[in-house]
């Protein structure tokens, strides 16, 4: 009895191993089924019927008057300067002794629209050594429908493209919600993301995350952020990623004006 607790401790220890290790392995192995699934690789085919819907939208929206929703999100800079902006945000998630997320990114806001890129690079410390993978994601077009004072919600749609197998590519939704202080001293994100296989069905990745945020310094238009947060990442409906969220956030825009003018 003396080495039951051993004994114990073993088995778990060996249920952690299996259980925490192997994930990347197991992501290329999902994508490459999915791939041979759909009659073998066809990069960005999965995305013809999401992009035809936003094409078709897009084109509605011209028709119905975008120059002056434009104009009038442009005139709320005043109250907002983020909505006319370049953001680089540089963020790593943790799991401590398993993964390692890192999200370096690039975001330009310019009135109704917003474009952003990310690199999302997962690495795994597994038992035979480090394994990783690489995902290109471009959100080509967000649409910034809510711009007020305190709050700027988006949507978009754009590409993700995995950089390993097949390297296939697939429509990728987001919703994204900001929020700051009056004086953009503080506030918090939250973005939800889904890339969508429309051919196969298959869902690559589903994630949600979500962080608190902090000035450092500003100095004229440029302005630093310190960020606290977490990630959560499911891949083609079996595997996940979790980690706690840290990094910097830098952004150019002009100063903050803090006063009374009521929000429009």
């Amino acid at each position: 009895m003396k080495h039951l607790h051993k004994y114990v401790l073993g088995l778990l220890f060996f249920f952690m191993l299996t259980h925490a290790w192997g994930q990347v392995d197991q992501i290329k192995s999902s994508s490459s089924s999915n791939s041979k699934g759909s009659g073998g690789s066809r990069s960005g085919e999965g995305s013809g019927s999401s992009s035809g819907m936003f094409v078709y939208f897009f084109v509605d929206l011209i028709g119905h008057g975008i120059g002056e929703w434009q104009r009038s999100k442009l005139a709320k800079k005043e109250i907002n300067p983020r909505i006319v902006s370049l953001e680089l945000p540089m963020q790593a998630a943790v799991q401590p002794s398993n993964y390692y997320v890192f999200n370096p990114r690039i975001r330009g806001n310019w009135g109704l629209f917003s474009t952003d890129f990310r690199v999302n690079y997962l690495v795994e410390e597994d038992i035979n050594g480090p394994k990783d993978l690489t995902t290109y994601d471009w959100q080509i077009i967000q649409l910034n429908l809510v711009t007020a004072r305190h709050v700027i919600g988006r949507v978009g749609i754009g590409m993700m493209n995995e950089n390993f197998g097949n390297k296939q590519s697939y429509a990728e939704s987001t919703i994204g919600l900001s929020i700051v202080s009056s004086d953009h001293k503080i506030g918090g994100s939250f973005e939800y993301r889904v890339a969508k296989d429309y051919e196969t069905n298959a869902t690559p990745r589903r994630e949600v995350s979500a962080s608190f945020e902090k000035q450092l310094f500003s100095n004229g238009a440029f302005h630093g952020f310190a960020t606290l947060g977490g990630v959560y990442q499911r891949y083609y409906s079996s595997v996940s990623v979790w980690g706690v969220q840290a990094g910097m956030i830098f952004r150019l825009h002009r100063p903050v004006i803090v006063s009374d003018k009521e929000d429009y």
